[in-house]
């Protein structure tokens, strides 16, 4: 696992909104522009699964994009800012 994989597992244990390890790992890599393909290849998952997983972020944070999905867990403290 790379340091950006890892750096996804410590997130803040009051963060408000509650994200499971894969989901943590999809959103990491969305903070670094990967498309769901690409996550899938990094993941080792289909695409179809990587949608199922930014789906559930996006539903989780309230918004409907990756990019807000991605701001609103740098506020929270959830990733770091790049």
């Amino acid at each position: 696992m790379n340091d950006h994989a890892r750096h996804s597992q410590h997130l803040p244990a009051d963060a408000p909104v509650r994200l499971t390890p894969r989901e943590q790992q999809v959103l990491l890599w969305c903070a670094y522009g990967k498309s769901s393909w690409e996550i899938g290849q990094i993941l080792a998952c289909r695409e179809s699964t990587v949608n199922f997983h930014v789906s559930n972020i996006l539903r989780k944070f309230d918004v409907s994009t990756r990019v807000a999905a991605v701001i609103k867990a740098i506020r929270y403290g959830m990733l770091a800012e790049q």
